[in-house]
């Protein structure tokens, strides 16, 4: 069972508003590490095709969890599960930081591959 979890996941380093290939995943781990300045929400919006016009996605519920509650400040690691069942192929994950010169790192993790290994 270990090994068929790992087998079927994808981790993907990106940046806040990148189109990001989802195709054959039916959840995601967004993680954000705030190196300066605050994280006050994140949105998704989604598109048949990575250069399309991208729209939020209807189903309130996609973000799964919240990670901390509140705002995520300087040096705090923040993960947003993300439910992706009912998106279009490719998604987008927007990060909204305030403050002087903010920043962050972040990665994707997709999950519930419908094949595996991946």
């Amino acid at each position: 069972m270990k090994r068929q979890l790992i087998q079927s996941n994808k981790i993907i380093p990106c940046t806040s508003g990148e189109a990001i290939d989802r195709e054959g995943f039916l959840s995601a781990i967004f993680a954000a590490k705030i190196s300066k300045g605050t994280l006050s929400a994140i949105a998704i919006t989604h598109c048949d095709t990575a250069d399309g016009t991208f729209e939020d996605v209807p189903d309130p519920m996609v973000i799964v969890k919240n990670g901390p509650t509140g705002d995520i400040k300087e040096g705090e690691i923040a993960n947003f599960d993300i439910d992706l069942v009912g998106c279009k192929r490719f998604i987008k994950i927007t990060a909204s930081l305030t403050g002087t010169d903010a920043a962050a790192t972040y990665a994707v993790a997709l999950g519930d591959s419908v094949e595996a290994p991946v």
